[in-house]
């Protein structure tokens, strides 16, 4: 090493950081790294969806792999999988496997995003408008009807407000 000026102490501390990170470099490994920085933070709701989706979907498909050989197709059957059940989930499984894969690189276990080369691959999820009222008699005749309420008070104020302040009823609850 000292023939090719190369620093023997530099080298094995390389050596040493590289067996470290080719040990941890499973996605497992990385995704359980990554839900233990990028979670912890997080609304309760996106953590309980995150986990499912790891623990149920991709880590039985490509879980044990190692993540810097994971292709874009064996993700895309991951996801395929999940599809067939629901097209929203598929999608947020995809974003997930993004954001790991992206953890990856950022850590020096990975080249690529594999996902990346996925967009567009699956189906999209149909759009559903909601009935609105348009017109400001119609809009006058729903005023005087919640006015009119004789359900609960609690309802009642909450179709008060939902009419005044234009929040959706997640807001408003």
């Amino acid at each position: 090493m000292l023939a090719n000026n190369l620093d023997p102490i530099t080298q094995k501390k390389l050596q040493k950081l590289r067996a470290d990170v080719e040990s941890n470099n499973a996605f497992v490994a990385v995704a359980d790294e990554w839900r233990e920085r990028q979670l912890a933070e997080k609304f309760q709701g996106y953590r309980v969806r995150s986990e499912r989706i790891l623990s149920q979907d991709l880590y039985p498909a490509i879980g044990f792999r190692p993540i810097k050989e994971i292709t874009a197709v064996e993700v895309l059957s991951a996801l395929r999988l999940i599809e067939e059940r629901t097209i929203d989930m598929a999608h947020r499984a995809r974003q997930l496997a993004s954001l790991i894969s992206r953890y990856a690189i950022a850590t020096g276990r990975a080249e690529r995003d594999p996902t990346a080369d996925l967009k567009g691959a699956l189906k999209t999820k149909k759009v559903k408008h909601h009935a609105a009222i348009t017109d400001p008699a119609g809009v006058g005749r729903l005023l005087r009807d919640i006015q009119h309420y004789e359900g609960r008070p609690v309802v009642k104020a909450a179709l008060e407000l939902s009419a005044l302040l234009f929040q959706r009823p997640g807001e408003i609850r």
